[in-house]
């Protein structure tokens, strides 16, 4: 059984998550979920963790899960929303560590984004790290998208759901599918995990302006040079995505991440695994355990 946690911020703000202990833990997981999602979807993950002697704590975003009382609260982002997220994820790994064991930190799809940006603002040369579901080397593109947001969102729309942006953030997703059964088929190609996030209300909910505006002020800084510079050179990074998925544009964005860290920062002890025939949701593919195997042999090297 999951226990509910939370992470109070400097400013007040609340975050909350699950937390899974286990028995004779031998290490920690701080890990912080995707996009319209929830920390729920991941009691699979942190059973097989659990198994294996790694606690789990998986953070909701603001907006998502626990933190969004109704359905009607989803995706709504408070200003500063990503850098106060980056403080929560450091907050929560401070406490799981304070059980003196090593804890790692990982998160997917836009988790993912936060912790590329996590590594840069709380940089430490202990650091090891789980990339899921990402991608890198769209700065330019990211700065566009920003400048568009502070063009269409405003403090009267701030909480509203913004379909334009939506379709302008995500849609592109589905149309990389080219034999989808539904816009959704993007996520896996195991169809019962996509009518399942389908059926679920805390689920696929139309982000907010102030979401959109928010999530794109951290995501234009996340590929400067002068921001990866800041990056340990000995943090310890894996980096995994299906090689169907078009969040990493289909390998070439996480193939992009990898060589920059290991190449150009110098980085050496970064790796990338691609799994064939697996679209973005790798732990929910009818394989995902081989993604689970290789997670757990990283956190325990």
């Amino acid at each position: 059984m999951a226990e509910i946690f939370e992470i109070t911020l400097h400013d007040g703000k609340i975050l909350k998550g699950r937390h899974w202990p286990a028995k004779a833990a031998k290490a920690n997981l701080v890990f912080i979920t995707g996009m319209d999602e929830h920390s729920a979807r991941y009691e699979g993950f942190a059973a097989f963790l659990n198994e294996n002697g790694v606690n789990v704590w998986v953070i909701d975003h603001f907006g998502q899960g626990l933190n969004a009382p109704q359905v009607e609260d989803l995706q709504k982002w408070p200003k500063d929303a990503f850098a106060l997220t980056l403080e929560g994820i450091e907050k929560a790994r401070e406490a799981a560590a304070a059980n003196g064991l090593p804890t790692i930190v990982g998160g997917h799809s836009m988790g993912s984004f936060t912790i590329q940006a996590y590594l840069e603002t709380y940089p430490r040369a202990d650091q090891k790290a789980i990339i899921m579901g990402s991608n890198g080397g769209q700065k330019g593109l990211m700065s566009i998208a920003y400048a568009l947001s502070g063009m269409l969102v405003h403090k009267s729309n701030w909480d509203t759901p913004n379909p334009t942006m939506q379709n302008l953030g995500l849609g592109g997703y589905a149309k990389a599918i080219k034999d989808r059964k539904s816009d959704l088929g993007w996520l896996s190609y195991n169809e019962e995990n996509v009518k399942v996030y389908a059926a679920d209300p805390y689920c696929g909910a139309v982000n907010t302006g102030g979401f959109w505006h928010e999530f794109l002020r951290g995501m234009k800084e996340i590929w400067k040079g002068k921001n990866l510079k800041k990056i340990h050179t000995t943090a310890h990074i894996l980096i995994v995505s299906g090689e169907d998925d078009p969040v990493g544009q289909m390998g070439k964005g996480v193939r992009w991440l990898e060589k920059t860290y290991r190449v150009k920062l110098g980085i050496s002890d970064t790796k990338l695994i691609l799994y064939p025939h697996m679209r973005h949701e790798i732990l929910n593919e009818k394989e995902g355990r081989k993604v689970m195997e290789d997670i757990l042999a990283f956190i325990q090297k």
